[in-house]
């Protein structure tokens, strides 16, 4: 009776499930094996690296790399407010300490070395086995300033480690949102924001103001020394906090869907522009240009994302449910699967795309095969990558 009535006030406060947003969730964390794969065909730096340098991917990646990060934590955020409005603060710490820093520390001790070793490899700065450099390199606490980051490390795992901080750091928040006051104040937030074209602008003014209080603003993803990333990641994590809680907003994404495209068209353009014309040739400073347009980037596409998604996309299907289930085993291996994949195709007299859609294709079934035979069925492994420890079935 109690969680009938619990499921009766969530889907009265949140308007009911959005699938839309769980569409979106899979999309975002899909974009990051190719994102990731694409890393190792440009001129930047990254673990491994394929000797390549396309233009082609380097346009899609400036374009993609302005929002695709912040999505991640708007719908982090947003099943942050799902999981808070059904237990309490202490119960959804505990769980925050289960689901993320558990298999943060794993994946920092097992499923990142290799890529630490592969990077080695390459650069000739190690020779052996990988149990030889994982058993007497990789734990040694020092940083060769030839490698990226030093041993041990957490690499991509970044993002579980700033979003469990900002778990932390926000609770006092949570506990606001599940106040009257705070349900009184959405109310009155919502009212005003959904109207017109506010949610186009003063998302945009806050990223701006963000963008302002900072003199750097180069993204190194070190968690003690990032303070520009964090105001820009957790303003993206309250995002998805509110929104969830205000129906209405949704409905007005929807409606500003394409005046988003309009601005996300002309926005990128401009920031193409920036990008390949020589310093000389723009009438602006170019690093003050390059940061406003990445801005209204970010905004415009995460704002006209969220409103098609909710347009077209509001349903579910055995897929999307699939690959709910699978997202964070994939987000764990993905990284250390496209690296390991990348140094040995690299080897291969073959053709630059050959190579991008083999490693690809190769990601998705590798890490699609680890979770079907491996990580959902033995009961550790499904802690260690953040999976429910309930209704294990052996056929």
């Amino acid at each position: 009776m109690t969680e009938q009535l619990l499921n009766n006030q969530t889907k009265k406060e949140f308007g009911g499930r959005q699938y839309f947003l769980d569409w979106i969730r899979v999309f975002a964390f899909a974009l990051l094996i190719f994102y990731h794969t694409a890393m190792m065909f440009v001129n930047w730096e990254f673990h491994v690296e394929s000797g390549h340098n396309s233009t082609f991917f380097k346009t899609i990646m400036i374009f993609t790399s302005q929002w695709r990060l912040d999505i991640l934590f708007i719908v982090s955020g947003v099943a942050i407010s799902f999981m808070i409005s059904k237990m309490s603060l202490k119960s959804f710490t505990w769980l925050r300490v289960i689901k993320l820093y558990i298999p943060l520390l794993f994946a920092i001790a097992v499923v990142v070395a290799p890529q630490s070793y592969y990077e080695a490899l390459q650069k000739g700065i190690f020779e052996g086995s990988f149990w030889q450099f994982w058993s007497t390199q990789y734990f040694t606490f020092f940083w060769d300033k030839r490698m990226i980051a030093p041993f041990p490390t957490y690499n991509h795992m970044w993002y579980v480690l700033y979003l469990f901080h900002y778990t932390l750091a926000l609770l006092p928040f949570f506990a606001f949102l599940n106040s009257e006051k705070g349900k009184s104040f959405l109310l009155n937030i919502e009212n005003w924001l959904c109207k017109g074209a506010r949610i186009i602008w003063m998302p945009f003014l806050v990223y701006l103001s963000i963008f302002l209080s900072f003199s750097e603003h180069k993204i190194n993803h070190t968690f003690y020394d990032d303070w520009y990333a964090h105001c820009i990641f957790i303003f993206a994590v309250i995002l998805g906090l509110v929104f969830v809680r205000m129906p209405l907003m949704w409905q007005s994404f929807e409606k500003n869907r394409y005046l988003s495209l309009g601005i996300g068209i002309i926005s990128y353009s401009i920031l193409l522009i920036v990008f390949f014309l020589p310093e000389h040739m723009l009438p602006v400073d170019k690093t003050l240009a390059w940061y406003i347009s990445g801005l209204m980037v970010k905004w415009s596409w995460i704002s006209l994302i969220i409103g098609f998604s909710k347009k077209y996309l509001n349903y579910t299907n055995d897929g999307l449910k699939y690959c709910n289930k699978v997202l964070y085993p994939f987000f764990i291996l993905h990284q250390t699967v496209i690296i390991i994949l990348g140094y040995y195709v690299f080897t291969w007299e073959q053709s630059l795309i050959t190579q991008y859609c083999f490693i690809v294709v190769g990601t998705f079934v590798i890490c699609g095969l680890l979770y079907e035979l491996i990580i959902k069925r033995i009961k550790i492994m499904r802690l260690l990558f953040g999976l429910k420890l309930e209704r294990i079935q052996h056929k």
